[in-house]
């Protein structure tokens, strides 16, 4: 009897262990699915996110973060958009972290990916910069939201797979008492 029980338990911590893989899987794939949702490129139409920022460095090789849409409206002067340094990060007003990194180099070209993380969501813009000019590519937004989307709709295949699950036992049960 003790044998049983023993193996009931690992039964249950493997089923256990399978739903939360599962969940983990799903969550990431939802959060995946819903940002794309909201991608915004040239090809889609849809005007980039106003949370995306552009960097732009300064002779002694220090960057601002500056909103795109900023960007559009004003000329900046005495900075550079190509970044000398591969990668940097900075964090402003101690709750909001902007960081680059160069993605590709070529010969006055560069292609960057600015990642602005504030206490809501996660901002990811990718652009071609020269010396002068900025060429928008995508941008990205994790939201809040979808983290809760993202969970729910996990949890509701979860549910749906046990539902099915359930219902598949049954019927077989049903299936081979009606067959003897």
């Amino acid at each position: 009897m003790n044998t049983i029980v023993k193996t009931t338990k690992s039964h249950l911590n493997i089923k256990r262990f399978l739903k939360l893989a599962l969940f983990c899987v799903l969550f990431i794939t939802f959060m995946y699915f819903y940002s794309s949702l909201d991608r915004r490129t040239d090809t889609n139409h849809k005007p980039y996110h106003n949370s995306m920022v552009i960097a732009a460095f300064q002779p002694d090789g220090s960057f601002l973060a500056l909103p795109y849409t900023y960007l559009q409206q004003h000329p900046v002067n005495n900075t550079s958009f190509l970044a000398q340094a591969p990668s940097g990060e900075k964090e402003k007003n101690g709750n909001e972290t902007i960081s680059y990194k160069i993605i590709e180099q070529q010969k006055d070209q560069q292609i960057i990916e600015t990642t602005l993380r504030t206490q809501n969501q996660i901002t990811i813009a990718r652009y071609t910069a020269t010396h002068s000019t900025v060429i928008p590519i995508e941008s990205r937004v994790y939201h809040f939201q979808f983290l809760i989307m993202a969970t729910l709709s996990a949890l509701i295949i979860i549910l749906l797979i046990q539902l099915f699950s359930k219902w598949q036992q049954r019927r077989r049960s049903t299936t081979s008492s009606a067959i003897k």
